[in-house]
């Protein structure tokens, strides 16, 4: 999904320039005088990837008010700080996964090493901290507490990793810090950078929060039944990492969850995972989990209640469900219908 894809699914012609504006802000905000930092920053921030969470939080802002916002400055540092902790936290994911690359751009953990990641992905929180103090103490606020979820949620994966009797609730919970805290905090965000009510506030935050969710389970579900090539990186991951995702569990607690368990709870061998997927895809596991992200996509849309009307009320009311479409049409098209 492109920005252009975005900008006409929002109903949002100026999306583009608003990223271009995010873009630009990235670029100067990876400025430091130690190019140690500076050159893997550059690489992993600027290497690449969708720039959904900016593009919520300029959707949010320019929904929340008839000003033409995408490019007001305050806006435009908000969203920069979303993009920015997403960074700093996939460099940090990168670390305790032993990544080799992401988007076919080298890890700075496999290239300059686990400390140097460290220590850039710690520069680019800092950076974030930094840009929305700048706009204001509930922005600042808001991308804090979206990053201690983040480490709640991440930790709370790590409690669980190998553990063949995860349950669903503790997924769940998981999930919503690691995942879905930084949705909420984009379009969170994005509104109090133009300064609206507060209940148009929290229905966005809602809003981001339903679609994360969503976001996380369809995301595990390509790693179960997408293909290499698809993904650009290989399928079942997950397992082999010991995190057990929704689809996963659910196939647990089915016909085959005997035989699934006896492919769990250790470190697995590669006849071990390529049994597991063959289990999981057969089972009811992978369409409950998508039922369950359709389910949250009716949240989100749900949330918006106390939005104002518009064109892009709508398009962020079709945005869920058309992530989910595409997403399975780009990655596993024979999930599709």
């Amino acid at each position: 999904m492109t920005p252009a894809d975005l900008a006409a699914l929002l109903g949002l012609p100026d999306l583009g320039a608003g990223l271009d504006a995010v873009e630009a802000l990235l670029d100067r905000s990876l400025e430091v005088e130690r190019e140690e930092i500076e050159r893997p920053a550059r690489r992993v921030v600027l290497g690449g990837g969708k720039r959904l969470r900016p593009s919520l939080s300029l959707a949010s802002a320019a929904v929340a008010t008839d000003r033409a916002v995408v490019v007001d400055p305050d806006v435009v540092a908000g969203a920069t700080a979303v993009e920015l902790v997403q960074a700093g936290s996939l460099v940090h994911d990168d670390i305790m996964d032993g990544a080799g690359e992401r988007r076919g751009v080298p890890t700075i953990n496999s290239v300059e090493g686990s400390s140097q990641a460290l220590i850039v992905g710690d520069f680019l929180l800092a950076r974030a901290g930094l840009l929305a103090a700048g706009v204001g103490g509930e922005v600042a606020v808001a991308l804090s507490q979206a990053i201690a979820d983040l480490c709640i949620g991440q930790s709370a994966e790590v409690a669980t990793l190998f553990d063949v009797d995860r349950g669903i609730d503790a997924y769940l919970r998981s999930i919503e810090g690691k995942t879905a805290a930084l949705f909420r905090a984009a379009c969170e965000i994005g509104a109090l950078s133009v300064r609206v009510d507060g209940e148009v506030v929290a229905g966005l935050a809602a809003y981001g929060t339903a679609f994360g969710m969503a976001f996380q389970i369809v995301d595990d579900v390509l790693d179960l039944v997408s293909t290499a090539e698809a993904l650009g990186k290989p399928v079942g991951n997950d397992i082999r990492e010991g995190v057990y995702s929704l689809p996963l569990l659910l196939a647990r607690d089915g016909a085959d969850g005997e035989a699934l368990r006896a492919r769990l709870g250790h470190v697995p061998t590669d006849a071990d995972v390529d049994h597991a997927l063959t289990l999981v895809r057969s089972s009811q596991g992978v369409a409950a989990a998508l039922d369950r992200a359709r389910a949250y996509n009716d949240e989100a849309v749900a949330a918006l209640a106390p939005v104002p009307g518009g064109p892009v009320r709508d398009g962020l009311a079709r945005l869920p469900g058309a992530y989910l479409d595409w997403a399975l049409a780009d990655k596993a098209p024979a999930l599709v219908g």
